[in-house]
């Protein structure tokens, strides 16, 4: 019986034969020489081994035995010596444009976790909502966190909305913390802000009341960067965040910001006088820094959607997330010492539907491209595979739309390029339907993995 393991480990011997392996059997030991998420695997007649360095590598070793025993209760003898490629092997979830429940959300953390991710980036707030409890800012649940309908010609226009609380937030980050995921919260900011102004106009530039908006789109509703008032409300959000989010980084946005009404607001004119800047391009590199800044002194990494780099003014300690580089600044700035985290629109972003992004498409994604020099290379975090919520209405077309194509990136964020075998990919993800079902995870059928 051939093996069904997923990410395909690094380096393998199959020995021949199966035993039996009961609880208690396995001997763990920790062995410092192993990379920090590497373990190493021995079964064989008389020896059933687990040895790793640190407890994710252990976490690693036990999610690759639980794949390996069969029904019947044995395993194949084998040894598997594996790390991981790339450091970063993330998802992201959008919980504005539709909400999740908590249950759902752990459902797929644990599908994710089988596949050995690591990270779990939080969009909770955009246009369409807000979705954290703040007990220093109330308006954002009361007011921001619900609006009127969904869709273009909003065929249904019933209140819609709902946030998590600080206590289910709480428990999440353990969930994950427990499976050695770390939760990554993004506060997208100075744009996709139109939930924030309907709670608070006066961090506006018109001051001007806005809905929470009820379609897909970018719009002229961003924070003004010409108030102090504005950097008070955003480190006051961030305070909160980081009372909720222990982990290292947090995601500030800055994508897709129309400077239309920085252009016409005095106060931001103001700072771009006052500041020496050239233009409303550069103050939103302003705005960036001076948000990096903070979160510095609180010993924590900004990371900012490709745009934060359009101004040619991020400092190098803040990570790039590369979607959609039109201006092509993301492998310079990783070759001249930056890092980035590869998630293009054209491999995995995971609401495109099949025919645009087909599965053998998020496989074969590329994250090391010839752009990259030597030292590029070293500054690639790994990969990250967002899904995106406008037209991703239910947890089962969430599942649907992410599932096989989550484990293809698992597998490009974990395995030697050269060890990687699509149709061998296709066989083993197959054999994992009824695992992620009985997790609540119903995966795409293969009729349209990889449409004509």
């Amino acid at each position: 019986m051939k093996l069904n393991l997923i990410p395909k480990p690094n380096k393998l011997e199959e020995l021949g034969g199966v035993r039996n392996l009961n609880d208690g059997e396995l001997t763990l030991r920790r062995d410092e020489t192993i990379p920090a998420e590497g373990y190493r695997l021995m079964l064989t007649a008389d020896v059933a081994l687990l040895e790793f360095s640190t407890d994710a590598g252990a976490f690693y070793g036990k999610q690759t035995l639980r794949q390996l025993r069969r029904e019947d209760g044995t395993v194949p003898l084998v040894k598997i010596e594996d790390a991981p490629e790339f450091a970063w092997r993330g998802f992201m979830i959008d919980s504005s444009r539709h909400i999740q429940t908590l249950d759902e959300i752990k459902a797929f953390i644990e599908a994710a976790a089988s596949f050995k991710c690591n990270v779990f980036h939080w969009h909770f707030c955009d246009d369409p909502g807000w979705r954290m409890e703040s007990e220093r800012y109330p308006l954002l649940n009361s007011v921001g966190s619900w609006r009127d309908g969904w869709g273009f010609n909003n065929p249904n226009p019933e209140r819609y909305g709902g946030y998590f609380t600080k206590a289910q937030i709480r428990d999440l980050v353990q969930f994950c913390a427990d499976r050695f995921i770390t939760v990554v919260p993004e506060f997208d900011i100075p744009g996709h802000s139109s939930a924030v102004i309907k709670s608070y106009p006066w961090l506006s530039c018109t001051e001007e009341e806005v809905d929470v908006t009820t379609n897909a789109g970018v719009f002229s509703n961003v924070l003004c960067a010409g108030k102090d008032e504005t950097f008070a409300f955003c480190e006051g959000v961030l305070e909160e965040i980081m009372e909720l989010f222990p982990g290292k980084y947090i995601h500030i946005g800055g994508d897709e910001v129309p400077k239309d009404h920085w252009k016409a607001c005095p106060k931001c004119q103001a700072r771009i006088k006052a500041e020496g800047l050239k233009d409303a391009e550069e103050l939103q590199g302003y705005f960036t820094k001076r948000i990096a800044a903070f979160l510095r002194s609180h010993g924590k990494t900004p990371i900012g959607w490709n745009e934060v780099l359009d101004a040619g003014m991020l400092p190098q300690d803040v990570v790039a997330a590369k979607w959609h580089d039109r201006r092509n600044l993301c492998d310079p700035f990783a070759n001249a010492g930056g890092r980035i985290i590869m998630e293009e629109t054209s491999n995995v972003y995971l609401d495109y539907d099949y025919r645009t992004t087909p599965l053998k498409k998020t496989y074969s994604y590329d994250l090391l491209p010839d752009s990259l020099t030597e030292e590029g290379k070293k500054n690639v975090l790994g990969v990250e595979a967002p899904i995106w919520t406008e037209w991703v209405e239910t947890f089962d077309r969430m599942c649907y739309m992410c599932f096989p194509r989550l484990a293809a990136m698992a597998e490009v964020g974990w395995t030697k390029r050269e060890r990687k075998d699509y149709e061998d990919f296709k066989r083993r993800i197959e054999a994992h339907r009824d695992a992620l079902a009985a997790l609540g995870v119903k995966m795409a059928p293969q009729s349209d993995w990889d449409p004509a």
